[in-house]
């Protein structure tokens, strides 16, 4: 049976095929660009992210020996996609790191205590929530406001698309900040404070069960039978947990893609205490029923790279453009051998967690007229990790240990890269037999959905292989527990700089 995971990213849509065995059988990937209309302020149109998911489910439907059975819909979180009563969108989709809507957190500390809201929502206060830009679509855009009838997330704009009929997962529903986390069900609170009906939100129904079925007009342009069943997958992040296999406590997943994030099971009970909601981590649903997790996140990660190699790859874009190759694969390949000194700090768009500060701006410090390109292109890797290692350093300190991390995404694919990480965080990384975990997990909940896994972990056992283990070298352990003392400092340091920089845009 061929199962299809469609993962739709803030800069791309991915869709993976896979037989119930596990065997990936296709993939393709279809790009689509940021619309950055002013500092800060980041969107997507979402005919061109719809294209992108037609296009992509077009190709990897004809690579694949085995004719399409089911398919299901994972996405990246928070961004908003209003649409009207046709399925049409209203305004260009308010991207998950767009800052536009970030005062609206002093809206919501004059109508709840912030505790009480992460007790709901399980989401720590902050603006990027979609709820927030629902406010400023109200606020701002009062007509196009008017004109919405529903609110989606990418992954219910999908399926809309797909089926006719908007449906969100509860891992997916939860990133709106209008979600009850312990219902599984949105929120009256909240959404009586927001103003927002039930109504104009999509229907919440759990991961792996079937969302509709694929329309004709569909089925048609991307070369499916119709009829095939379209199931809700979840967010990304759970979505790449499950298909990393990770059930055991002290194990979580390292995505390494657009954004960097470890997610963590935290089986059964939810952890929604102040002292996690003070560092700004989340607990909410996975896609496994019954289960929380957390995660921790960058909110630049591997985008930033990518602006390296637009702005500083011209070269490497130019070769692996006549090579065939991957010019990321030229970049990491031709990076500095030894551990850099100099410091790069991946606030692109704000940082992520633990400060979640959308004001923190992107620096490189350290600089001297010694310092190469190939140096540079070493510390943006290096600092994506040295930024996680803050993170995990204050998850063990809340009890929950990262013993050891299954590397996922893009960047799983270069050993040099694992070998940083491994490094730095002083840390086993595993790498999994597919580096595409989040479409795995995604079709596992396909299988699920069509009933060719009576649970996930029948799924999880005929599908995840485990491929290389990559451990911590002493060869440079000294060094970048050195390093890892100055990069600790250099968020502190900088931010009233970087506040002031980011009031001048």
């Amino acid at each position: 049976m061929a199962l299809a995971g469609i993962d739709v990213g803030t800069g791309g849509c991915k869709v993976t095929v896979f037989r119930e065995d596990g065997k990936e059988l296709a993939r393709a990937f279809r790009e689509y660009p940021f619309i950055a209309p002013r500092p800060g302020w980041l969107e997507i149109d979402p005919e061109n992210m719809w294209q992108a998911v037609k296009e992509a489910l077009r190709e990897a439907v004809s690579r694949s020996p085995d004719q399409l059975e089911v398919m299901a819909v994972t996405s990246h979180g928070e961004t908003l996609v209003a649409v009207d009563r046709n399925g049409r969108p209203v305004t260009n989709a308010l991207a998950n790191f767009d800052v536009r809507a970030h005062s609206y957190t002093g809206y919501w500390r004059e109508r709840l205590d912030p505790l009480k809201i992460f007790e709901i929502t399980g989401m720590p206060l902050h603006g990027m929530y979609t709820v927030n830009k629902i406010l400023w679509l109200r606020d701002n855009l009062p007509a196009d406001f008017e004109r919405s009838y529903t609110f989606c997330c990418v992954q219910d704009f999908v399926i809309l698309r797909l089926t006719g009929e908007a449906v969100i997962d509860p891992s997916l529903a939860a990133r709106t900040m209008l979600f009850d986390v312990r219902k599984r069900s949105w929120s009256e609170t909240m959404l009586d404070q927001a103003g927002v009906s039930a109504d104009s939100l999509s229907r919440v129904s759990p991961s792996g069960t079937v969302a509709g079925t694929l329309v004709s007009a569909v089925a048609r342009e991307v070369g499916v039978k119709s009829g095939v069943p379209v199931a809700c997958g979840g967010h990304d992040q759970p979505a790449g947990l499950l298909g990393c296999g990770v059930r055991s406590a002290g194990e979580a997943m390292y995505g390494m893609g657009t954004s960097e994030c470890v997610a963590i099971n935290l089986g059964a009970e939810p952890l929604l205490s102040r002292e996690m909601m003070e560092n700004s981590f989340c607990c909410y649903p996975h896609v496994e029923e019954s289960s929380f997790l957390t995660l921790t996140y960058i909110a630049s990660g591997g985008s930033v790279l990518r602006w390296f190699r637009d702005q500083f790859g011209i070269e490497e874009v130019r070769r692996a453009r006549e090579m065939g190759a991957d010019p990321y694969d030229i970049l990491v390949s031709e990076m500095s051998m030894r551990p850099a000194s100099v410091f790069f700090l991946p606030h692109f768009t704000g940082s992520g967690t633990p400060y979640l500060d959308e004001k923190s701006r992107g620096a490189l410090v350290g600089l001297t007229l010694g310092t190469t390109r190939q140096e540079c292109a070493r510390a943006v890797l290096e600092s994506l990790t040295y930024e996680m290692k803050v993170n995990l350093d204050l998850f063990e300190r809340f009890g929950i240990a990262v013993k050891s991390l299954r590397a996922i995404g893009g960047g799983s694919r270069s050993e040099r890269w694992l070998r940083i990480k491994a490094d730095i965080l002083e840390k086993p990384l595993v790498r999994l037999s597919t580096g595409e975990a989040v479409g795995m997990g995604t079709a596992m909940l396909a299988g699920k959905a069509k009933g060719e896994f009576s649970d996930l972990q029948q799924a999880v056992d005929a599908m995840v292989r485990l491929e290389d283990r990559f451990d911590p070298s002493p060869e440079f352990q000294e060094a970048y527990r050195a390093r890892y003392q100055v990069y600790q400092n250099l968020y502190n340091s900088l931010r009233d700089i970087s506040h002031q920089v980011s009031s001048l845009e």
